[in-house]
Order: structure tokens, then sequence, then C-alpha cells
């Protein structure tokens, strides 16, 4: 009897979630049957947050993968589907990718919820031994994690789109790049904060260095040093200014000096380039 007890609890969880998905369903249908845009809807969103909130909960007991969190909110979602609409791949296909993860980890843990609907016995009253369930509980925590840090917080988003497209038509133009980033090439991981300087420095970082960096900016050696780069960025772009966006590449390759505005490092195909142009 004991044993029927802890195994209908563990598994009360489920049913409540199965229960809120049937009536966001009957909500969406209905709704869009009246033309409405059902991701306005005031009633539809708290239906969703309170499947969300029940979401978090199963995943605080159920997932020993990640750090079984119940802190992520419906403003995620709502966010994500938001930015679907808004941004387009042309402004950021990485900010795209995570609002679209999310989206789909909510809705394939609606679609388990419809599979244990057809049978509860399916679910193991030990929630964390249900492999289906821990996987998407893990895919569901690690992209709206992402999604509470990256996309809730405005000014962190607009520094997220700006960034990504800096290094998306980078690696557009410079197959090089796009190599060492797709193979985690451990050298990327210098290069691209030396890009995100060269921005500060061209004042067009939207605040990266300000908000990863602030002592950059303060009173001290930092400043200065970080003042004389910029002196000599200046002049260096003046120099190479007829083929500035070369230059770019040249700098997040090589930090070169003044005498020296294009080093061995640069991509094979920027140097290509520059051969056409002599």
């Amino acid at each position: 009897m004991e044993l029927m007890v802890i195994e209908n609890d563990a598994r009360s969880r489920i049913v409540k979630a199965i229960e809120l998905d049937k009536e966001i369903q009957s909500f969406e249908i209905r709704e869009r049957l009246k033309g409405k845009v059902v991701p306005n809807c005031v009633t539809y969103n708290e239906l969703r947050r309170k499947l969300v909130d029940l979401c978090g909960n199963i995943n605080s007991v159920a997932n020993p993968e990640g750090k079984g969190r119940d802190d992520l909110t419906v403003d995620i979602l709502v966010e994500a589907e938001s930015i679907s609409r808004r941004i387009s791949n042309m402004e950021s296909r990485a900010v795209r990718k995570l609002a679209e993860q999310i989206k789909k980890s909510f809705a394939n843990f609606r679609l388990l919820l419809r599979k244990y609907q057809e049978n509860i016995e399916l679910v193991d009253p030990q929630l964390k031994n249900n492999t289906e369930l821990v996987e998407t509980l893990v895919q569901f925590e690690n992209s709206w994690a992402k999604g509470k840090e990256f996309l809730l917080a405005t000014k962190m988003c607009r520094m997220l789109i700006h960034f990504s497209q800096i290094i998306e038509g980078i690696s557009e133009k410079y197959r090089d790049v796009q190599e060492k980033i797709e193979a985690a090439d451990t050298e990327i991981f210098v290069l691209l904060p030396c890009l995100i300087v060269l921005n500060s420095l061209d004042g067009n970082d939207k605040g990266i260095c300000d908000h990863y960096y602030p002592r950059i900016k303060e009173a001290g050696a930092e400043q200065r040093e970080y003042n004389l780069l910029r002196e000599k960025y200046q002049r260096m772009k003046k120099k190479c200014k007829d083929g500035y966006k070369l230059y770019h590449i040249c700098l997040l390759y090589t930090s070169p000096s003044p005498r020296d505005s294009c080093a061995s490092r640069m991509p094979s195909s920027a140097c290509k380039k520059k051969k056409k142009k002599k």
C-alpha cells in the first residue's frame, strides 16, 4: 500500500502536466478557429506558465545530468517566440538558433506528455530512471538557461546579436575563420577576444568590453595600455584605409605592427585577395 502511494505521488506531477497540456491544446484549437494569434493571448500564456512551472518542478526531481533548475519561467519562451518573429537569419543566426532551441525543447516536452497520456504506466515512479524524460529535461534546461541569461536581458541580447553578426559575417567572407570555429580550434578562443577589442577600439562593440572587463576603461595601467592601443589602431586604420575590411582579419590573426599590417598568419583567402589587388 505504501509503495503504491509513493508511485502515485511521483507520477502525479506527470499527470498534472498532461492535464495542463490538454487544456493548452484545447485553447489553441479554439483560438485558431477564431483566427486569433494565440501567443499574444494573456490567458494562453498563463496556462503555459503553469505548465512551464510544473516542468521546472519535474526537472528538479528527475534531471540528474543537469542542475535540476526550477527557476526558468515562461517569459523565456515568450521572448524566444518574439525573437523568431522579429530577428532574421541575416541579422543573427546564433540568436535565432537559440530561440528555436527553446521553442523546440518545450514542444518536445509536450509531445512526451502526450505519449505518457496514452499509457501512464510507461512512467517509472523514480522519474530519473525515465531516459527519454531525462533527455528532454536536459534539453529544456540547457536551452532555457541560456535564454534566461542572453535573451531576457535586453542589453545582453543586443550585444549577442551585434557580435554574432560580426562573427557570422567574417566567417562567410573568410573560410579559414569558419573552419576554425566549426572545429573549435584552440586558436579561435584567443582570436575572438581580439576581435571584440578591435571593435571596441573602433567604438563599435555595443559595450561588450565594458560589460565583461570594466577595468579596461578605469584609471590605471589597463586604461593607459588601452589608450595607447587605440592610438596605434587609429594610425594603422588610416594607413590601411583602402583595405580596411581586410585589415580587420589581419589584426584578428596577427596583432601586426604599423610597419607590417598583413602578417603571415592571415587567412589564406584574405591573402589571395590582397595579391589580386596588387
